[in-house]
């Protein structure tokens, strides 16, 4: 065993032997810290001057947020939240620039999106037209936009009722809270995977066809352990590679967007940040699912990674391929009337790490089987990687 992890060491030598890795890594945590911060990044205009940074209004309305944080959404704050967009006066700019929203609706800015969802209103108009009737029965009006966009959709009977009851457990009322941390995490977070899917390729692209090209594949095939411990070893480098990078970048995503945006809000439904969710699951077990699924879906890109590294004679190749993968479905749209090709769409590793997919109105009839479609990734992730290693264990163990 000491003779194994000796060889697993011996790998990550040879990663870290390249100064090009150590410097990816370290422009790879700045990034992820940098990124996690845009949005504090620049000004806010209104009529050509400055009003205010985007770091003051971040405050401000997080200021305004806590003010309101463990009220019950009801008809309290929502009524208020309509008399505060009733005051603007019309415009013909945008309805933030008036001095109206500014001092009177700017609180109950998502309050507003709330409503606007839950009621199926394409403009902040709309919610004028609201009455005390409508907000009281609030949670019933919400739950029916809930049931509609499930009955629009393909989904076979079984596959609808399971889903209709999966959101009947959503618990009400919600308690409204601050969440600016997590729903920033959210966003980060999909850059942050990318991310790491550009460092595996580059970092563990070279574990087999760097031996080509080093003309050292025939030394290592012909020694004691060449065709067994040591193709092993680089599949568990390669692996646990991409679940520490994995690891990291989602610790310096976490930390950096708490520091700055605040932490609270992680026992708030995730209905306060999706609020035609129908999943009950609080704002912190939305954000270890999300994890959750990122790190499947950096292992499943490790897993080809590593195949086509054993398959192909250069690095350079598996990156070039790996780019194609990864960047090329972000510019394909599968329609979900096709729910079938949509579903398997999603399956792509770069899919994986939307969080709307994660957290979608389907449920999935797998051979009679009602399953949600963040199981149908873990169990394809993991299925598919168990396949593809021992497909890269014999591509470098009988290559010619």
């Amino acid at each position: 065993m000491k003779s194994f992890f000796r060889l697993i060491g011996f790998e990550y030598k040879k990663i870290f032997k390249k100064r090009s890795n150590i410097v990816i890594l370290l422009i790879a945590v700045f990034l992820t810290a940098f990124s996690s911060l845009g949005p504090l990044m620049g000004n806010y205009y209104i009529k050509g001057e400055i009003f205010e940074s985007n770091y003051e209004g971040m405050k401000r309305d997080r200021e305004y947020i806590r003010s309101l944080s463990d009220r019950e959404v009801g008809s309290d704050i929502l009524s208020e939240a309509i008399g505060a967009y009733s005051l603007i006066p019309p415009t013909d700019g945008k309805y933030t620039d008036t001095d109206e929203y500014q001092r009177y609706a700017r609180p109950y800015s998502e309050i507003n999106y709330i409503i606007r969802k839950s009621y199926g209103m394409n403009d902040w108009k709309e919610v004028k037209s609201l009455t005390g009737k409508d907000v009281k029965s609030f949670y019933d009006v919400r739950q029916g936009a809930v049931e509609r966009s499930i009955e629009e959709t393909t989904m076979s009977p079984a596959e609808k009722s399971a889903s209709v009851s999966l959101s009947r457990q959503v618990k009400t009322p919600f308690a409204y809270s601050y969440t600016g941390g997590y729903t920033r995490f959210f966003s980060q977070m999909y850059t942050t995977a990318i991310l790491i899917c550009f460092i595996c390729s580059i970092c563990i692209a070279p574990l087999f066809s760097g031996e080509y090209t080093d003309k050292t594949d025939s030394l290592i095939l012909s020694s004691k352990y060449g065709k067994n411990k040591v193709i092993h070893a680089k599949l568990i480098t390669g692996i646990s590679f991409s679940v520490l990078l994995t690891i990291m970048l989602t610790i310096v995503s976490y930390v950096t967007v708490m520091m700055f945006f605040g932490r609270e809000g992680g026992e708030a439904p995730i209905q306060i940040f999706l609020p035609l969710s129908i999943h009950p699951f609080t704002i912190v077990q939305a954000a270890l699912l999300y994890f959750t699924i990122v790190l499947m879906g950096n292992l499943l890109s490790a897993a080809i990674v590593m195949l086509l590294s054993a398959r192909l004679k250069s690095p350079f190749m598996v990156m070039v391929i790996m780019t194609v993968i990864t960047v090329s479905p972000m510019f394909i749209n599968i329609s979900e009337n096709t729910l079938w090709i949509y579903h398997l769409f999603n399956l792509i590793p770069v899919n994986m790490f939307y969080l709307s997919r994660i957290l979608d109105k389907f449920s999935i009839d797998l051979f009679g089987l009602i399953v949600q479609p963040y199981e149908v990734t873990v169990i394809f992730s993991v299925a598919l990687g168990i396949i593809l290693m021992p497909l890269a264990y014999s591509g470098f163990k009988k290559h010619n």
